[in-house]
C-alpha cells in the first residue's frame, strides 16, 4: 500500500464538522466545539457559518471559573439549520 496525500482542510469541511457536532451537542461553547472539531480558528469558522447558509443560535451559559469562587458568562452556540440544498438544474436525465 502507498501513502495517501493529506487533503487540505477547507472552511466548508470545517463548518460541516462543527454542524455535525452541534447537532449532537447543542448549546456548546467555542472551547468545547474547538476541542471536538479541531478547526484551527473556531471564531473564524463560527463567524463564516451564517454566510455559508448555516443557522446558528447564540446564547449564554454561566460557568464556574477555575478558582471556584467566581462565575462568568460564556457564549454558547446551537445549530438551527444547515444550508438549503440547491436543485441541480444541469443534471442529465
Amino acid at each position: 500500500m502507498g501513502t495517501r496525500t493529506p487533503q487540505t482542510d477547507t472552511r466548508p469541511a470545517q463548518a460541516e464538522r462543527v454542524a455535525d457536532y452541534l447537532e449532537l451537542h447543542s448549546d456548546s461553547t467555542s472551547k468545547e466545539i474547538d476541542a471536538a472539531c479541531d478547526v484551527g480558528c473556531i471564531s473564524k469558522v463560527l463567524s463564516d457559518m451564517p454566510r455559508m447558509g448555516y443557522g446558528l443560535r447564540k446564547a449564554w451559559r454561566c460557568v464556574m471559573c477555575a478558582s471556584g469562587n467566581r462565575t462568568r458568562n460564556v457564549r454558547t452556540y446551537a445549530l438551527m439549520h444547515r444550508p438549503a440544498t440547491q436543485p441541480d438544474f444541469f443534471r442529465i436525465a
